[in-house]
Protein backbone atom coordinates (compact mmCIF):
# COMPACT_ATOMS: atom_id res chain seq x y z
CA UNK A 1 0.00 0.00 0.00
CA UNK A 2 1.46 3.35 -1.02
CA UNK A 3 1.66 6.34 1.29
CA UNK A 4 -1.32 8.12 -0.28
CA UNK A 5 -3.48 4.98 -0.19
CA UNK A 6 -2.59 4.41 3.46
CA UNK A 7 -3.48 8.03 4.28
CA UNK A 8 -6.83 7.75 2.49
CA UNK A 9 -7.51 4.46 4.32
CA UNK A 10 -6.89 5.98 7.75
CA UNK A 11 -8.84 9.13 6.92
CA UNK A 12 -11.83 6.98 5.93
CA UNK A 13 -11.54 4.96 9.15
CA UNK A 14 -11.38 8.14 11.25
CA UNK A 15 -14.31 9.73 9.40
CA UNK A 16 -16.56 6.67 9.68
CA UNK A 17 -15.59 6.17 13.33
CA UNK A 18 -16.48 9.81 14.01
CA UNK A 19 -19.88 9.41 12.34
CA UNK A 20 -20.55 6.21 14.28
CA UNK A 21 -19.40 7.77 17.56
CA UNK A 22 -21.52 10.90 17.07
CA UNK A 23 -24.65 8.93 16.27
CA UNK A 24 -24.06 6.52 19.18
CA UNK A 25 -23.52 9.47 21.56
CA UNK A 26 -26.72 11.20 20.43
CA UNK A 27 -28.68 7.98 20.77
CA UNK A 28 -27.25 7.46 24.27
CA UNK A 29 -28.00 11.01 25.44
CA UNK A 30 -31.50 10.99 23.94
CA UNK A 31 -30.93 13.69 21.31
CA UNK A 32 -31.97 11.11 18.71
CA UNK A 33 -35.18 9.49 19.89
CA UNK A 34 -36.23 6.03 18.78
CA UNK A 35 -39.69 6.35 20.30
CA UNK A 36 -42.32 5.44 17.75
CA UNK A 37 -39.78 3.95 15.33
CA UNK A 38 -41.98 0.93 14.70
CA UNK A 39 -45.28 2.81 14.78
CA UNK A 40 -47.21 4.25 11.85
CA UNK A 41 -50.09 6.70 11.55
CA UNK A 42 -53.48 6.03 10.07
CA UNK A 43 -56.62 8.09 9.74
CA UNK A 44 -59.01 7.80 12.65
CA UNK A 45 -61.99 10.10 12.76
CA UNK A 46 -62.62 9.24 16.41
CA UNK A 47 -59.43 11.07 17.43
CA UNK A 48 -59.38 14.88 17.67
CA UNK A 49 -56.22 15.06 15.55
CA UNK A 50 -57.72 12.76 12.91
CA UNK A 51 -54.87 10.23 13.21
CA UNK A 52 -53.98 7.37 15.51
CA UNK A 53 -50.70 5.54 16.00
CA UNK A 54 -50.50 1.78 15.53
CA UNK A 55 -47.77 -0.85 15.68
CA UNK A 56 -46.61 -1.40 12.11
CA UNK A 57 -45.56 -4.96 11.28
CA UNK A 58 -44.47 -3.68 7.85
CA UNK A 59 -41.95 -1.31 9.40
CA UNK A 60 -40.70 -4.04 11.72
CA UNK A 61 -40.05 -6.58 8.97
CA UNK A 62 -38.53 -3.90 6.74
CA UNK A 63 -36.10 -2.88 9.50
CA UNK A 64 -35.13 -6.50 10.19
CA UNK A 65 -34.57 -7.42 6.53
CA UNK A 66 -32.61 -4.20 5.91
CA UNK A 67 -30.34 -4.82 8.91
CA UNK A 68 -29.77 -8.44 7.88
CA UNK A 69 -28.96 -7.44 4.29
CA UNK A 70 -26.63 -4.65 5.39
CA UNK A 71 -24.94 -7.02 7.86
CA UNK A 72 -24.43 -9.63 5.15
CA UNK A 73 -22.95 -7.01 2.84
CA UNK A 74 -20.66 -5.70 5.60
CA UNK A 75 -19.41 -9.21 6.37
CA UNK A 76 -18.65 -9.76 2.68
CA UNK A 77 -16.68 -6.49 2.55
CA UNK A 78 -14.76 -7.42 5.72
CA UNK A 79 -14.01 -10.86 4.26
CA UNK A 80 -12.53 -9.40 1.05
CA UNK A 81 -12.07 -5.61 1.16
CA UNK A 82 -10.30 -5.47 -2.22
CA UNK A 83 -13.44 -6.00 -4.34
CA UNK A 84 -17.11 -5.14 -4.24
CA UNK A 85 -19.00 -8.22 -3.09
CA UNK A 86 -21.50 -10.00 -5.26
CA UNK A 87 -24.91 -9.96 -3.63
CA UNK A 88 -26.93 -13.14 -4.20
CA UNK A 89 -30.18 -12.64 -6.09
CA UNK A 90 -32.10 -14.10 -3.14
CA UNK A 91 -30.96 -11.22 -0.89
CA UNK A 92 -31.99 -8.64 -3.48
CA UNK A 93 -35.38 -10.33 -3.90
CA UNK A 94 -35.87 -10.48 -0.13
CA UNK A 95 -35.04 -6.78 0.24
CA UNK A 96 -37.26 -5.81 -2.68
CA UNK A 97 -40.10 -7.98 -1.39
CA UNK A 98 -39.75 -6.42 2.03
CA UNK A 99 -39.99 -2.95 0.51
CA UNK A 100 -43.08 -4.03 -1.46
CA UNK A 101 -44.78 -5.35 1.69
CA UNK A 102 -44.03 -2.12 3.52
CA UNK A 103 -45.29 0.05 0.66
CA UNK A 104 -48.39 -2.13 0.33
CA UNK A 105 -49.16 -1.50 3.98
CA UNK A 106 -48.65 2.22 3.50
CA UNK A 107 -50.96 2.20 0.47
CA UNK A 108 -53.59 0.36 2.48
CA UNK A 109 -53.36 2.98 5.25
CA UNK A 110 -53.74 5.75 2.68
CA UNK A 111 -56.67 4.06 0.95
CA UNK A 112 -58.41 3.45 4.25
CA UNK A 113 -57.76 7.08 5.10
CA UNK A 114 -59.36 8.20 1.82
CA UNK A 115 -62.35 5.93 2.48
CA UNK A 116 -62.65 7.46 5.95
CA UNK A 117 -62.73 10.95 4.46
CA UNK A 118 -65.34 9.91 1.87
CA UNK A 119 -67.47 8.26 4.59
CA UNK A 120 -67.23 11.43 6.67
CA UNK A 121 -68.57 13.60 3.82
CA UNK A 122 -71.38 11.23 2.91
CA UNK A 123 -74.55 11.94 4.93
Amino acid sequence: MTGVARLVYWEAIILLSGFFGLIAWRLFTGEISLNGLLYGDRRDRRKPSGYSAFFSPGRTQLLMVTILTAGYYLLQVIHDPTTFPNIPVAWVVALGGSQAIYLGGKAQSILLGIRDLIDRRTP
